[in-house]
């Protein structure tokens, strides 16, 4: 079983998640894209439905590398959906189901915890 990460304080965490990245990014990549399912998921859950389609064509990207940096994306909309932009950023709609900001929302509340989130994601992967 893998040991615990223990992280004291924000600078301790992201020092701990650099050194991660460098030394595995395919253990970084992997445990970001599985983090990411869960925030769609989330999104999924407040994204305003009149006929599901919105919902359904959310979708996380596969990890993409740019040098270091690794980087997952969360997409909404496509052919027939080309209105899940104006959802999204209409404040004034009003939405029986659902929220306007349906993804920038959810990734908000989760930044703060998204690094120790990926930390602890890295160690269960190693575990099994």
């Amino acid at each position: 079983m893998a040991t615990p990460s223990i992280f004291r304080g924000a600078d301790a965490m992201m020092a701990k998640l650099t050194k991660l990245e460098a030394f595995s990014p395919n253990e970084f990549a992997r445990a970001l894209f599985q983090e990411a399912q869960i925030e769609a998921t989330e999104c999924k859950r407040r994204t305003p439905v009149d006929t599901g389609a919105l919902r359904a064509s959310i979708m996380v990207l596969e990890p993409k590398r740019e040098g270091r940096k690794i980087s997952v994306t969360i997409v909404a909309g496509g052919p027939g959906i080309d209105y899940a932009l104006q959802v999204h950023e209409d404040l004034e709609a009003f939405h029986a189901q659902g929220e306007a900001k349906y993804i920038e929302r959810p990734l908000r509340e989760s930044a703060p915890h998204l690094a120790g989130r990926i930390a602890k994601r890295i160690d269960l992967n190693k575990a099994l």
